[in-house]
């Protein structure tokens, strides 16, 4: 049994507190106190960031719990232990044995999620737990969790029903995910995310760019950090396993977590950010004839996926598919700008756009 089995027929609907999963999370123990947590928000790069933290913190010999959102083919994806999905029969004992915590707290489908992932960590006794926040900042179930790191990516127009009008109000909420003797690691200094944070006064405050800085690019097809320095690590240059440039910013954010956590063998470090994988992200599928997937949720992601791809690959087809919510219809713009073709199609969702709707 999957825990989508469960919330297949109902509403996804987004309904801010956290009151439900605070009073689930004690009603079975609090068992995020059990094992330390790296906290990671923004708008996009969320899960590379991740990613890379997770296989950083593995070639250090940490036993690692990873929650993701949303997964990509099979919803295991969703908890794993050292980068390993959820066994079926594990998912299938937790959503069986925590049903009725479910409907006693009337938890959300991601509430619910993010519950199994509490208790999964702590009893296969994670020494680290990599959590991505689903949404926002100020009521996202992931702040249960025992951050002794939070890093913030970006901020940029998405989810405005919930998170706020403008750019301002967005990264007010994301905020929100500071914790009080935690650092918090900021992935810019750009207008609002850093100017922002100085207003709220928060402390602990660590930013690209003034206290870690680096510099990437993408040359032959490789991802390349360069010039890396904080804290006692220097780094000259490292290949990175994810394609794009801004995949630069996300292993930067993530190495400086990682390094706030605990301390880290250059060699090592090195090693796994060229080894760290992330499916659906700027994925080279095949070589010839070239098929590249991504999984880009909002105008700004798409516009940088674009760009990225134009410059390494030339002229290239899209194939394209959107959700209702998501704002696709200036994403399918930006491709209808920089290709004489776009396919359009339906993906398998609850939410998925049929295609005369994105034709239109």
């Amino acid at each position: 049994m999957e825990l989508w089995d469960l919330y297949r027929n109902r509403d996804f609907e987004i309904r801010p507190t956290l009151e439900r999963i605070e009073r689930a999370v004690r009603h079975v123990g609090d068992p995020q106190k059990n094992f330390p947590s790296l906290l990671v928000g923004g708008t996009n790069g969320k899960g590379s960031t991740c990613a890379f933290a997770e296989r950083i913190l593995r070639y250090h010999r940490y036993k690692t719990g990873w929650f993701v959102s949303p997964h990509l083919v099979r919803e295991n994806e969703r908890w794993r232990i050292n980068g390993s999905p959820m066994p079926d029969e594990r998912l299938s004992y937790y959503v069986k044995e925590l049903r009725s915590v479910f409907e006693r707290f009337e938890l959300t489908y991601f509430e619910a999620a993010t519950l199994i992932a509490m208790l999964y960590f702590s009893d296969e006794g994670v020494d680290v737990a990599i959590m991505e926040v689903g949404m926002g900042g100020r009521w996202d179930a992931t702040k249960v969790s025992e951050p002794a790191v939070v890093g913030i990516t970006n901020v940029e127009r998405d989810h405005t029903r919930w998170l706020g009008r403008n750019i301002e109000e967005i990264a007010e909420d994301k905020l929100h995910l500071h914790r009080e003797g935690a650092p918090l690691v900021l992935g810019s200094a750009k207008y609002p995310l850093y100017t922002k944070a100085l207003e709220k006064k928060l402390r602990n405050l660590v930013v690209a760019g003034l206290d870690f800085t680096y510099r990437g690019d993408v040359v032959g097809g490789r991802t390349l950090l360069k010039d890396f320095h904080f804290s006692d690590i220097r780094i000259d240059k490292a290949v990175l396993g994810l394609l794009g440039r801004w995949q630069v910013d996300n292993a930067a954010l993530a190495l400086t977590m990682v390094r706030l956590l605990c301390d880290i063998d250059t060699c090592l470090l090195v090693k796994a950010l060229e080894d760290t994988r992330w499916e659906g992200r700027m994925e080279i599928l095949r070589k010839s004839p070239l098929l590249i997937v991504d999984g880009s949720h909002n105008p700004y992601s798409v516009a940088k996926v674009v760009k990225e791809a134009k410059r390494l690959f030339g002229d290239i087809n899209f194939l394209f598919t959107g959700l209702r919510g998501k704002d696709w219809k200036l994403s399918l713009e930006l491709l209808r700008r920089h290709s004489e073709r776009v396919i359009l199609t339906e993906v398998s969702h609850p939410r998925g756009e049929p295609v005369p709707n994105l034709y239109t």
